[in-house]
């Protein structure tokens, strides 16, 4: 029961960035019969069973938060391009990177795409819920969860998933088939990115990140400024509605395939800085949750000023908000206690 709470919160949390993002319907998934097979049968498991994987990694492995990212690249290219192959169906006439769509696409693979969905999972998909769950219950930030024989089904789950969803759209789809051998790609940076989290190490805890920019505010509008920017191709797919649209992400697309080869490389390397400054920084729990609120930001903007009901936008937004609101007071309640009181009086 100790392990019950964060391990319902992980596997509950984790894909409601498919109802944040309005990829999945939540009125479709409570009314439609079809829809909650997909959700349940193959889009829950492709988020429940990778990030209890992760979770259990970074605490076998005595990783933090440079590890989590790079797993969380991993974690990108498992569900997009080995499972959902958005890598491939995101064509030059796919509405999904607006102004962008028609540009990038080589070999049957969309580059800016590829970046912009992979580094998206890898902060909310993955990094976003396994850090909050540590900052939740951090009496079992050292606890592993798993057994060796559950971490066995897991991974077996997962590559039945794989292999069953190519192999049955290997025969039904010829497009699918012309596809196999690109899905090397998305394959290759699964492995990639799982290597990379083993070989990184966990911070000087000496090295702690002081001065100015050490305080939350700035550390929310430093989270706002590294998403607008990384995902600055991408941003359309993220409208607000009290911004009249991502003027930035509109001009951005003038310079033509020059942005697009831009918009596939610059993010990997904001994305390197990034897990390179946390491979090397040791940030306090109020630094790391300031930095999470402001990377959050703007996908919680978008659900809601959505406001949805039907697509469960809102809703959510709602959990994140909420797990953002408590994980902030058990902080404060954490501080307090560890402040020591004053000494006590001597008798005269």
């Amino acid at each position: 029961m100790r392990h019950a709470w964060p391990i319902a919160f992980l596997v509950v949390v984790t894909p409601c960035v498919e109802f944040l993002t309005g990829s999945t319907q939540f009125g479709e998934v409570v009314t439609i019969p079809s829809a909650a097979f997909t959700f349940f049968i193959l889009t829950w498991p492709s988020y429940a069973f990778p990030v209890l994987l992760i979770r259990e990694a970074i605490v076998a492995w005595n990783k933090w938060l440079a590890s989590l990212l790079a797993l969380g690249i991993a974690y990108g290219a498992l569900n997009e391009g080995l499972l959902a192959k958005t890598y491939f169906y995101v064509t030059p006439t796919s509405p999904v990177l607006g102004p962008g769509g028609g540009q990038g696409h080589w070999i049957g693979v969309n580059w800016p795409w590829v970046t912009g969905i992979t580094l998206f999972h890898m902060i909310v998909s993955i990094s976003v819920p396994v850090v909050l769950s540590f900052l939740l219950w951090p009496e079992t930030r050292s606890e592993r969860f798993l057994s060796p024989r559950t971490i066995r089904v897991f991974f077996a789950l997962i590559l039945a998933e794989v292999l069953g969803i190519l192999a049955l759209e290997s025969i039904f789809s010829a497009t699918v088939r012309g596809l196999l051998p690109v899905i090397l790609i998305p394959a290759g940076i699964v492995v990639g990115g799982v290597y990379l989290a083993r070989r990184l190490s966990r911070p000087d805890p000496t090295r702690t990140l002081s001065g100015r920019f050490s305080r939350p505010v700035p550390l929310i509008l430093v989270g706002i400024g590294f998403f607008i920017a990384t995902f600055l191709p991408i941003l359309t797919f993220f409208p607000i509605a009290f911004v009249p649209d991502w003027v930035l992400g509109i001009l951005y697309w003038k310079l033509g395939e020059v942005g697009a080869v831009i918009a596939t490389l610059y993010p990997l390397g904001l994305a390197f800085l990034a897990i390179r400054f946390f491979a090397r920084t040791s940030l306090t729990d109020r630094q790391t949750l300031a930095l999470l609120t402001g990377a959050l930001f703007v996908p919680l903007a978008t659900a809601i000023s959505v406001h949805d009901l039907p697509s469960g936008d809102w809703f959510a937004a709602g959990i994140y908000i909420a797990s953002i609101v408590f994980a902030a007071r058990r902080i404060r309640f954490r501080s307090r206690s560890a402040t020591p009181g004053p000494p006590p009086a001597t008798a005269m």
